[in-house]
């Protein structure tokens, strides 16, 4: 019965946000997880979605997350295409103010996704 107790109690707490993100964050400043993370169908979705989430260490994360995965030029395509991204960093960039988020190295991070994710539309050539 202890086992059965211990396996419900641990099934029933779910790691907390910060956490997840922090693991993905880990797994994205490894260049060769980069295409795998994006790859994947969970992993892009969820980093998008910690970027609405109330607690700014959690959105600093994932933007740091979402820079690593930039990085890579074969992921931004489909980083630009995935369903809420830009809207999503939009959010982010109007409702925070830099100082809520660690001040400069926020500005720096957030600049820097927006412009890298940007920089790829502006200079494509069709």
């Amino acid at each position: 019965m202890h086992g059965v107790e211990k396996m419900n109690s641990t099934m029933s707490e779910e790691p907390d946000a910060l956490s997840v993100v922090n693991q993905l964050r880990d797994l994205a400043a490894d260049p060769l997880n980069r295409r795998a993370i994006v790859q994947d169908q969970g992993c892009l979705p969820g980093l998008i979605l910690f970027l609405d989430h109330p607690n700014p260490p959690v959105v600093h994360s994932a933007l740091l997350a979402l820079r690593y995965l930039a990085e890579c030029r074969a992921n931004r395509e489909k980083m630009k295409s995935e369903l809420g991204m830009m809207l999503s960093l939009q959010n982010v960039i109007q409702k925070c103010e830099p100082e809520e988020l660690e001040g400069k190295f926020w500005s720096v991070h957030k600049s820097y996704v927006i412009c890298d994710l940007r920089k790829d539309h502006y200079t494509r050539r069709d």
